[in-house]
């Protein structure tokens, strides 16, 4: 008698417990959520007319000397037709009063360059 009034008391929990107790809403239609961003950086258009400017602006924007007695100034760069990889323009620029030469090598297509120094100036 005991096992089969345990039986069907477990038969009873399996029915009742699959069921639910509270009667859930249905569900409500998602919203739409409008979002404006911000407009994306403006591209820099590469003009091989200019790129020299361009380049010794750059790098004039961006010297830093080891030596806080050093002074760069008048930083030219020669045109080039494009920005590829390995590709390098010729520059010169005055350090502490003196023309020194240097090339600059692209070392990425985003305009990430090397300057070396080089014997040649103009």
């Amino acid at each position: 008698m005991k096992s089969s009034l345990a039986v069907c008391l477990g038969g009873i929990l399996l029915l009742t417990g699959c069921a639910s107790t509270t009667d859930s809403p249905s569900p409500t239609p998602t919203a739409t959520v409008t979002v404006t961003a911000s407009a994306p950086p403006s591209a820099v258009t590469f003009d091989p007319q200019t790129s020299g400017k361009v380049l010794a602006d750059r790098i004039m924007a961006r010297a830093k000397p080891k030596d806080a007695g050093t002074t760069i100034s008048s930083v030219e760069c020669k045109n080039f037709p494009d920005i590829k990889i390995a590709t390098h323009t010729d520059c010169q620029m005055v350090v502490n009063g003196v023309k020194r030469g240097y090339q600059a090598t692209f070392t990425q297509r985003d305009g990430h360059y090397e300057i070396k120094a080089q014997d040649l100036t103009w």
